[in-house]
Protein backbone atom coordinates (compact mmCIF):
# COMPACT_ATOMS: atom_id res chain seq x y z
CA UNK A 1 0.00 0.00 0.00
CA UNK A 2 2.67 2.57 1.14
CA UNK A 3 4.86 1.35 -2.04
CA UNK A 4 1.69 1.86 -4.38
CA UNK A 5 1.05 5.43 -2.79
CA UNK A 6 4.75 6.48 -3.30
CA UNK A 7 4.47 5.46 -7.58
CA UNK A 8 1.69 7.99 -7.12
CA UNK A 9 3.31 10.76 -5.64
CA UNK A 10 6.31 10.30 -7.77
CA UNK A 11 4.53 10.41 -11.01
CA UNK A 12 2.68 13.24 -9.86
CA UNK A 13 5.54 15.38 -8.94
CA UNK A 14 7.22 14.19 -11.82
CA UNK A 15 4.58 15.34 -14.16
CA UNK A 16 3.53 18.68 -12.40
CA UNK A 17 7.61 19.34 -12.40
CA UNK A 18 7.40 18.76 -16.37
CA UNK A 19 4.81 20.76 -16.88
CA UNK A 20 6.31 23.30 -14.93
CA UNK A 21 9.37 23.43 -16.92
CA UNK A 22 7.66 24.17 -20.06
CA UNK A 23 6.47 26.95 -18.88
CA UNK A 24 9.27 28.39 -17.65
CA UNK A 25 10.51 27.48 -21.17
CA UNK A 26 7.28 29.04 -23.05
CA UNK A 27 8.18 31.86 -20.67
CA UNK A 28 11.58 32.60 -21.34
CA UNK A 29 11.23 32.10 -25.42
CA UNK A 30 8.44 34.66 -25.63
CA UNK A 31 10.52 37.09 -23.31
CA UNK A 32 13.87 36.59 -25.58
CA UNK A 33 11.43 37.57 -28.77
CA UNK A 34 9.86 40.80 -26.99
CA UNK A 35 6.29 39.22 -26.89
CA UNK A 36 4.39 38.06 -23.44
CA UNK A 37 1.11 36.58 -22.32
CA UNK A 38 -1.26 39.25 -21.50
CA UNK A 39 -5.30 39.30 -21.83
CA UNK A 40 -5.82 42.83 -22.14
CA UNK A 41 -6.49 42.81 -25.42
CA UNK A 42 -10.15 41.20 -24.12
CA UNK A 43 -10.96 44.94 -23.53
CA UNK A 44 -9.72 46.34 -26.80
CA UNK A 45 -12.32 47.56 -29.63
CA UNK A 46 -13.54 45.11 -32.25
CA UNK A 47 -13.64 46.40 -35.93
CA UNK A 48 -15.53 43.34 -37.50
CA UNK A 49 -19.77 42.13 -37.01
CA UNK A 50 -20.64 39.18 -36.00
CA UNK A 51 -23.79 37.91 -38.24
CA UNK A 52 -25.56 35.85 -35.44
CA UNK A 53 -25.71 36.91 -32.11
CA UNK A 54 -28.01 36.06 -28.91
CA UNK A 55 -26.80 39.08 -26.72
CA UNK A 56 -26.57 42.66 -28.92
CA UNK A 57 -23.14 43.43 -30.34
CA UNK A 58 -21.65 46.07 -33.08
CA UNK A 59 -18.52 46.36 -34.14
CA UNK A 60 -16.34 48.18 -31.90
CA UNK A 61 -17.28 46.27 -28.52
CA UNK A 62 -14.77 44.64 -27.06
CA UNK A 63 -13.43 41.12 -27.93
CA UNK A 64 -14.75 40.30 -24.58
CA UNK A 65 -17.84 40.62 -25.92
CA UNK A 66 -17.34 39.74 -29.46
CA UNK A 67 -15.81 36.01 -27.67
CA UNK A 68 -19.32 36.02 -25.20
CA UNK A 69 -21.26 36.06 -28.68
CA UNK A 70 -19.35 33.15 -30.25
CA UNK A 71 -19.66 30.67 -26.89
CA UNK A 72 -23.37 31.20 -26.34
CA UNK A 73 -23.77 30.55 -30.36
CA UNK A 74 -21.98 27.48 -29.17
CA UNK A 75 -23.67 26.57 -26.74
CA UNK A 76 -26.86 27.04 -28.66
CA UNK A 77 -25.87 25.04 -31.61
CA UNK A 78 -24.13 22.22 -29.11
CA UNK A 79 -27.82 22.07 -26.89
CA UNK A 80 -30.21 22.01 -30.17
CA UNK A 81 -27.54 19.19 -31.61
CA UNK A 82 -27.41 17.37 -28.91
CA UNK A 83 -31.72 17.09 -28.59
CA UNK A 84 -31.77 16.76 -32.47
CA UNK A 85 -29.64 14.04 -32.39
CA UNK A 86 -30.66 12.16 -29.57
CA UNK A 87 -34.44 12.12 -31.13
CA UNK A 88 -33.08 11.19 -34.26
CA UNK A 89 -31.29 8.23 -32.87
CA UNK A 90 -33.62 6.91 -30.67
CA UNK A 91 -35.84 6.63 -32.76
CA UNK A 92 -34.04 4.90 -35.61
CA UNK A 93 -32.59 2.61 -32.45
CA UNK A 94 -36.45 1.58 -31.84
CA UNK A 95 -36.86 0.91 -35.07
CA UNK A 96 -33.72 -0.95 -35.73
CA UNK A 97 -35.41 -3.88 -33.03
CA UNK A 98 -38.28 -3.74 -35.00
CA UNK A 99 -38.95 -7.51 -36.70
CA UNK A 100 -40.29 -6.07 -40.25
CA UNK A 101 -37.51 -6.80 -42.70
CA UNK A 102 -37.70 -3.93 -44.71
CA UNK A 103 -37.46 -1.06 -41.66
CA UNK A 104 -34.47 -3.32 -40.01
CA UNK A 105 -32.66 -3.08 -43.28
CA UNK A 106 -33.37 1.16 -43.75
CA UNK A 107 -32.09 1.62 -39.77
CA UNK A 108 -29.24 -0.69 -40.72
CA UNK A 109 -28.35 1.30 -44.18
CA UNK A 110 -29.05 5.12 -42.04
CA UNK A 111 -26.14 4.05 -39.25
CA UNK A 112 -23.67 2.47 -41.39
CA UNK A 113 -23.94 5.65 -43.73
CA UNK A 114 -23.70 8.19 -41.03
CA UNK A 115 -20.60 6.12 -38.93
CA UNK A 116 -18.79 5.21 -42.72
CA UNK A 117 -19.08 8.79 -43.75
CA UNK A 118 -16.93 11.94 -42.79
CA UNK A 119 -18.28 14.61 -40.82
CA UNK A 120 -16.86 17.59 -43.19
CA UNK A 121 -18.48 16.16 -45.94
CA UNK A 122 -21.74 15.83 -44.54
CA UNK A 123 -21.45 19.16 -43.22
CA UNK A 124 -20.41 20.76 -46.92
CA UNK A 125 -23.74 18.36 -47.95
CA UNK A 126 -26.05 20.18 -45.63
CA UNK A 127 -24.54 23.87 -46.09
CA UNK A 128 -24.43 22.98 -50.19
CA UNK A 129 -28.67 21.67 -49.63
CA UNK A 130 -29.00 25.22 -47.70
CA UNK A 131 -27.87 27.38 -49.81
CA UNK A 132 -29.70 25.82 -52.71
CA UNK A 133 -33.09 26.31 -50.95
CA UNK A 134 -35.20 28.55 -53.43
CA UNK A 135 -35.21 32.55 -52.79
CA UNK A 136 -37.06 34.37 -50.44
CA UNK A 137 -39.70 35.27 -52.92
CA UNK A 138 -40.10 31.64 -53.69
CA UNK A 139 -39.53 29.99 -50.38
CA UNK A 140 -41.55 27.04 -49.07
CA UNK A 141 -44.16 28.02 -46.85
CA UNK A 142 -46.60 25.56 -44.13
CA UNK A 143 -49.71 27.33 -43.59
CA UNK A 144 -48.73 30.61 -45.10
CA UNK A 145 -46.62 30.83 -41.51
CA UNK A 146 -43.47 29.04 -41.71
CA UNK A 147 -41.15 29.65 -44.29
CA UNK A 148 -38.03 28.39 -45.78
CA UNK A 149 -35.36 29.36 -47.98
CA UNK A 150 -32.10 30.42 -49.10
CA UNK A 151 -32.06 33.15 -46.12
CA UNK A 152 -32.99 30.92 -43.50
CA UNK A 153 -35.95 29.63 -41.60
CA UNK A 154 -38.84 32.14 -40.70
CA UNK A 155 -41.62 31.43 -38.36
CA UNK A 156 -43.90 33.15 -36.05
CA UNK A 157 -42.75 34.38 -32.66
CA UNK A 158 -44.84 35.13 -29.23
CA UNK A 159 -44.90 39.24 -28.19
CA UNK A 160 -45.49 39.83 -24.54
CA UNK A 161 -44.82 43.43 -24.36
CA UNK A 162 -43.93 44.60 -21.12
CA UNK A 163 -45.13 41.46 -19.08
CA UNK A 164 -42.76 39.48 -20.97
CA UNK A 165 -40.08 39.71 -17.99
CA UNK A 166 -42.54 39.33 -15.28
CA UNK A 167 -44.78 35.86 -16.66
CA UNK A 168 -41.67 34.07 -16.67
CA UNK A 169 -40.48 34.81 -13.47
CA UNK A 170 -43.89 34.06 -12.32
CA UNK A 171 -43.99 30.44 -14.35
CA UNK A 172 -40.59 29.87 -12.90
CA UNK A 173 -41.30 30.65 -9.80
CA UNK A 174 -44.57 28.47 -9.90
CA UNK A 175 -43.03 25.52 -11.40
CA UNK A 176 -39.96 25.37 -8.45
CA UNK A 177 -43.00 25.60 -6.24
CA UNK A 178 -44.99 23.10 -7.50
CA UNK A 179 -41.91 20.79 -7.92
CA UNK A 180 -41.54 21.09 -3.99
CA UNK A 181 -45.13 20.24 -3.56
CA UNK A 182 -45.09 17.37 -5.52
CA UNK A 183 -41.73 16.51 -3.90
CA UNK A 184 -42.99 16.36 -0.50
CA UNK A 185 -46.34 14.55 -1.11
CA UNK A 186 -44.68 12.10 -2.52
CA UNK A 187 -41.86 11.95 0.16
CA UNK A 188 -45.06 11.48 2.90
CA UNK A 189 -46.51 8.95 1.16
CA UNK A 190 -43.84 6.66 1.34
CA UNK A 191 -43.52 6.94 4.69
CA UNK A 192 -47.34 6.96 5.87
CA UNK A 193 -48.84 5.71 2.85
CA UNK A 194 -51.13 8.20 1.87
CA UNK A 195 -51.18 11.89 0.36
CA UNK A 196 -51.66 14.37 3.19
CA UNK A 197 -54.33 17.22 3.06
CA UNK A 198 -51.77 20.19 2.83
CA UNK A 199 -49.86 18.87 0.18
CA UNK A 200 -53.05 18.01 -2.01
CA UNK A 201 -54.25 21.70 -1.40
CA UNK A 202 -50.59 22.82 -1.95
CA UNK A 203 -50.89 21.17 -5.72
CA UNK A 204 -54.29 22.58 -6.17
CA UNK A 205 -53.24 26.19 -5.15
CA UNK A 206 -50.41 25.81 -7.79
CA UNK A 207 -52.66 24.40 -10.36
CA UNK A 208 -55.24 27.14 -9.94
CA UNK A 209 -52.17 29.91 -9.67
CA UNK A 210 -51.16 28.18 -13.52
CA UNK A 211 -54.49 28.71 -14.95
CA UNK A 212 -54.62 32.41 -13.84
CA UNK A 213 -51.32 32.76 -15.56
CA UNK A 214 -52.26 31.27 -18.67
CA UNK A 215 -54.85 33.26 -18.65
CA UNK A 216 -53.01 36.20 -17.91
CA UNK A 217 -50.61 35.40 -20.48
CA UNK A 218 -53.01 34.70 -23.63
CA UNK A 219 -54.53 38.34 -23.03
CA UNK A 220 -51.27 40.21 -23.38
CA UNK A 221 -50.39 37.64 -26.37
CA UNK A 222 -49.32 39.23 -29.24
CA UNK A 223 -47.83 37.42 -32.27
CA UNK A 224 -45.00 39.12 -35.16
CA UNK A 225 -45.47 36.84 -37.91
CA UNK A 226 -42.70 36.98 -40.91
CA UNK A 227 -43.75 38.82 -43.75
CA UNK A 228 -41.93 39.14 -47.24
CA UNK A 229 -40.58 43.11 -47.47
CA UNK A 230 -38.51 43.09 -50.76
CA UNK A 231 -36.28 40.16 -51.60
CA UNK A 232 -36.45 39.04 -47.66
CA UNK A 233 -38.48 38.25 -44.99
CA UNK A 234 -39.38 41.11 -42.21
CA UNK A 235 -40.26 40.11 -38.42
CA UNK A 236 -41.35 36.71 -36.68
CA UNK A 237 -38.28 34.57 -35.71
CA UNK A 238 -35.48 33.61 -38.26
CA UNK A 239 -32.59 30.77 -38.37
CA UNK A 240 -29.77 31.45 -40.53
CA UNK A 241 -28.62 29.19 -43.20
CA UNK A 242 -25.55 28.45 -41.53
CA UNK A 243 -26.94 27.60 -38.24
CA UNK A 244 -29.54 25.24 -40.27
CA UNK A 245 -26.67 23.35 -41.73
CA UNK A 246 -24.64 23.02 -38.93
CA UNK A 247 -27.53 21.83 -36.71
CA UNK A 248 -28.78 19.15 -39.55
CA UNK A 249 -25.31 17.97 -39.99
CA UNK A 250 -23.92 17.80 -36.30
CA UNK A 251 -27.37 16.01 -35.51
CA UNK A 252 -27.44 12.99 -38.44
CA UNK A 253 -24.15 12.40 -37.74
CA UNK A 254 -24.31 11.95 -34.33
CA UNK A 255 -27.42 10.39 -34.65
CA UNK A 256 -26.14 7.22 -36.34
CA UNK A 257 -24.05 6.47 -33.37
CA UNK A 258 -26.93 7.02 -30.99
CA UNK A 259 -29.22 4.71 -32.59
CA UNK A 260 -26.46 2.00 -32.41
CA UNK A 261 -26.04 2.65 -28.59
CA UNK A 262 -29.32 2.62 -28.01
CA UNK A 263 -30.05 -0.41 -30.46
CA UNK A 264 -27.11 -2.23 -28.92
CA UNK A 265 -28.45 -1.68 -25.08
CA UNK A 266 -31.86 -3.19 -25.83
CA UNK A 267 -30.49 -6.44 -27.87
CA UNK A 268 -27.89 -6.28 -24.14
CA UNK A 269 -31.11 -7.28 -21.95
CA UNK A 270 -31.99 -10.78 -20.99
CA UNK A 271 -34.66 -12.21 -23.17
CA UNK A 272 -36.44 -13.20 -20.09
CA UNK A 273 -37.66 -9.57 -19.20
CA UNK A 274 -39.89 -9.60 -22.53
CA UNK A 275 -41.06 -13.39 -22.06
CA UNK A 276 -41.94 -12.17 -18.39
CA UNK A 277 -43.73 -9.11 -19.20
CA UNK A 278 -45.58 -11.47 -22.13
CA UNK A 279 -46.78 -13.84 -19.71
CA UNK A 280 -48.14 -10.85 -17.55
CA UNK A 281 -49.98 -9.34 -20.64
CA UNK A 282 -48.38 -6.48 -21.73
CA UNK A 283 -48.40 -5.09 -25.01
CA UNK A 284 -44.92 -5.02 -27.30
CA UNK A 285 -45.17 -0.52 -26.55
CA UNK A 286 -45.67 -1.58 -22.92
CA UNK A 287 -43.33 -3.98 -22.52
CA UNK A 288 -41.13 -1.49 -24.55
CA UNK A 289 -41.47 1.36 -22.40
CA UNK A 290 -42.02 0.10 -18.93
CA UNK A 291 -39.82 -3.17 -18.80
CA UNK A 292 -37.58 -2.82 -21.29
CA UNK A 293 -36.25 0.97 -21.63
CA UNK A 294 -35.72 1.26 -17.45
CA UNK A 295 -33.09 -1.08 -18.13
CA UNK A 296 -31.40 -0.07 -21.44
CA UNK A 297 -31.18 3.07 -20.23
CA UNK A 298 -28.43 2.30 -17.26
CA UNK A 299 -26.07 0.84 -19.96
CA UNK A 300 -26.82 3.55 -22.77
CA UNK A 301 -25.49 6.88 -20.19
CA UNK A 302 -21.97 5.93 -20.32
CA UNK A 303 -21.73 6.40 -24.35
CA UNK A 304 -24.57 8.41 -25.12
CA UNK A 305 -21.81 10.57 -22.52
CA UNK A 306 -19.07 10.35 -25.33
CA UNK A 307 -21.52 11.51 -28.24
CA UNK A 308 -22.25 14.54 -26.56
CA UNK A 309 -19.03 14.95 -26.22
CA UNK A 310 -18.15 14.88 -29.60
CA UNK A 311 -21.15 16.78 -30.33
CA UNK A 312 -19.96 19.76 -28.53
CA UNK A 313 -16.27 19.84 -30.03
CA UNK A 314 -17.12 18.62 -33.67
CA UNK A 315 -18.93 21.78 -33.45
CA UNK A 316 -15.87 23.91 -33.89
CA UNK A 317 -15.92 22.61 -37.59
CA UNK A 318 -18.45 25.53 -37.81
CA UNK A 319 -16.11 27.61 -39.16
CA UNK A 320 -15.79 25.98 -42.25
CA UNK A 321 -19.26 27.01 -43.56
CA UNK A 322 -19.70 30.40 -42.02
CA UNK A 323 -21.00 30.26 -38.77
CA UNK A 324 -19.90 32.56 -36.28
CA UNK A 325 -19.22 30.17 -33.53
CA UNK A 326 -16.09 30.69 -30.15
CA UNK A 327 -13.69 29.28 -33.07
CA UNK A 328 -15.12 31.34 -35.91
CA UNK A 329 -14.91 34.51 -33.59
CA UNK A 330 -11.89 33.47 -31.85
CA UNK A 331 -10.21 33.14 -35.41
CA UNK A 332 -10.70 36.86 -36.40
CA UNK A 333 -9.55 38.19 -32.87
CA UNK A 334 -6.78 36.08 -33.49
CA UNK A 335 -5.73 37.66 -36.96
CA UNK A 336 -6.43 41.30 -35.74
CA UNK A 337 -4.61 41.20 -32.30
CA UNK A 338 -2.14 38.57 -32.88
CA UNK A 339 -2.72 37.16 -29.67
CA UNK A 340 -2.31 33.51 -30.65
CA UNK A 341 -1.45 31.78 -27.06
CA UNK A 342 -3.74 33.45 -25.25
CA UNK A 343 -6.92 32.90 -27.63
CA UNK A 344 -6.02 29.03 -28.35
CA UNK A 345 -5.49 28.90 -24.15
CA UNK A 346 -9.55 30.57 -24.23
CA UNK A 347 -10.62 27.82 -26.81
CA UNK A 348 -8.79 24.86 -24.40
CA UNK A 349 -10.83 26.67 -21.49
CA UNK A 350 -13.86 26.97 -23.00
CA UNK A 351 -14.55 23.15 -24.20
CA UNK A 352 -12.88 21.99 -21.45
CA UNK A 353 -15.42 23.38 -19.27
CA UNK A 354 -18.17 22.63 -21.59
CA UNK A 355 -16.87 19.61 -21.77
CA UNK A 356 -17.03 18.75 -18.11
CA UNK A 357 -20.39 20.23 -17.52
CA UNK A 358 -21.78 17.84 -20.03
CA UNK A 359 -19.83 14.85 -17.99
CA UNK A 360 -21.13 15.95 -15.11
CA UNK A 361 -25.08 16.08 -15.90
CA UNK A 362 -24.79 12.81 -17.65
CA UNK A 363 -23.31 11.24 -14.55
CA UNK A 364 -25.78 12.53 -12.28
CA UNK A 365 -28.36 11.10 -14.96
CA UNK A 366 -26.54 7.66 -14.44
CA UNK A 367 -26.66 8.01 -10.64
CA UNK A 368 -30.44 8.56 -10.45
CA UNK A 369 -30.99 5.75 -12.96
CA UNK A 370 -29.00 3.21 -10.65
CA UNK A 371 -31.29 0.66 -8.91
CA UNK A 372 -30.52 0.95 -5.34
CA UNK A 373 -30.26 -2.02 -3.18
CA UNK A 374 -32.64 -2.90 0.02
Amino acid sequence: MIKAQAKNVLFVSTAMALVAWLLYNLGQNLESRGLGISYAFLLEATSFPIGESMISYRSGDTYLRALTVGFLNTVKLSIAGIVLATLFGAAIGLLARMPHPLVRAVTTSYVEFTRNVPLLLILVICASAVRNLPPGRQAWTALDTFFISSRGLYMPWPVFGDWGLHLLVGFVALALVFWLCVRAALESRERTGRFPARAILAVGTCLIACIVLITLTWSVLSVDRPVLAGFNFRGGWSITPEYLAMLFGLAFYTSGFIAEIVRGALASLPKGQREAANALGMSRSLTLWLVLVPQALRLMLPPLANQYLNLTKNSTLAVLIGYPDLVSVGNTALNQTGRAIETVSIYLFIYLALSLATSYLVKRLEQRSQLIAR
